[in-house]
């Protein structure tokens, strides 16, 4: 059952600095389970924080499995005293279906023209994006969905057009600070936070595929600077959302001078009188390459890839396997088939790793295996 803090929130403020709340009706749950006369009073009592002082309501239709009816309609717009409709300036209803529309345009037409000149049907985000900042709104996944029978993708006026709250491509030493001053970028202490709280038992983490319709939205929200709330998404979606953000780093989690090592590495040892452990060799070899900032995202994503590892028995994701998926976005080659090469992920144990060409897909399977001895 949704909570009515999914019903009504507060989101940011409008291009006149007025707070805005949000009402998504995609959140109403089953008026056979609900008394709605209960989210009714709920409602009310989240706008009595406003009713002082001007406000805008932004309400989303669309993507609801359940409307109210009517009668219960006419009864909520009589409850809205005086107070409530004095300072809201504007009331935005975006995806608005023919019926309430009707209703809605009847009893303002009746009962209090004033209110209705207050009223807006928004047909699509793009839309919504002209009259409020869109990047202040939480949208529920459902409002996403229901969007895309109108559009493909969300327009920005070219005044909000801005790549500041670029996620995905941007650079580390923008998202966290030359010297990670900022600390981790808050995608990824939400992706990971998500995973670690609703994804560890899932069996298939970081291999199976969401709809790539919603992984677009999502993505598209996080470079819009929208807040998002992943909890409500597929948990697929956050998985493959690190996979992406990691592949278009602009510079690979692995600098290209790791690439030099293992070769080293492999050309030294390939006699057998190297006697240094491979983790010993990741530490002190690898990691020593990688920026503080690189080093900083790589602990918090191995930190979370070990948490899956030891739950493979649920998950069926061993070291292994996580590796597998894993490794293609962190490596990177001008040269595919070497890409593809340094990808590869050897299933010896790490006593053994070193009698074979060490790669960059086998590093990463033993980072993950051996996390607190090479971090």
């Amino acid at each position: 059952m949704a909570s009515c803090e999914n019903i009504i929130y507060r989101a940011g403020v409008d291009f006149e600095s007025r707070p805005m709340v949000v009402i998504c009706a995609c959140n109403l749950p089953n008026p056979n389970v609900v008394d709605y006369d209960t989210i009714l009073r709920v409602v009310l009592a989240q706008l009595e924080e406003f009713v002082e002082n001007d406000y805008t309501v932004v309400m989303f239709s669309g993507g609801a499995r359940y409307r109210p009816g009517w009668k219960w309609l006419f009864r909520a717009y009589r409850s809205l005293g005086r107070r409530y409709k004095k300072n809201l300036k504007a009331l935005y209803i975006v995806h608005p279906s023919p019926w309430p529309r009707l209703i809605l345009g009847t009893m303002n037409a009746i009962i209090s023209p004033k209110f209705g000149a207050k009223v807006h049907y928004i047909d699509n985000l793009s839309h919504l994006a002209r009259v409020v900042p869109l990047n202040q709104i939480n949208i529920p996944p459902a409002v996403y969905h229901h969007n895309l029978q109108f559009e493909d993708s969300i327009t920005l006026p070219e005044d909000q057009q801005d790549d500041a709250n670029r996620v995905f491509g941007a650079p580390l030493e923008r998202l966290m600070g030359a010297n990670g001053e900022l600390g981790l970028p808050k995608f990824i202490v939400d992706c990971v936070g998500n995973l670690i709280q609703n994804g560890l038992y899932v069996e298939g983490l970081f291999r199976r595929s969401p709809s790539s319709l919603m992984l677009k939205q999502a993505r598209a929200a996080y470079d819009r600077g929208n807040p998002v709330n992943l909890s409500e998404y597929d948990i697929h979606i956050s998985a493959v959302l690190l996979k992406l953000f990691i592949r278009e780093l602009p510079s690979p989690i692995f600098p290209i001078s790791t690439y030099a090592k293992l070769q080293q590495q492999n050309q030294h040892g390939s006699g057998g009188n190297n006697k240094v452990s491979v983790v010993e060799f990741i530490r002190k070899e690898i990691v020593t390459q990688v920026s503080h900032n690189n080093v900083v995202l790589m602990k918090e994503v191995f930190r979370l890839l070990k948490m899956v590892a030891e739950r493979h028995e649920s998950n069926r994701m061993t070291a292994f396997n996580l590796a597998v998926v894993m490794s293609p976005n962190m490596v990177r080659h001008e040269d595919v088939m070497q890409e593809i090469a340094m990808s590869a992920v050897s299933s010896k144990e790490k006593e053994s790793a070193m009698e074979e060409a060490l790669t960059l897909g086998t590093v990463v399977r033993i980072m993950i295996e051996c996390y607190d001895e090479v971090f």
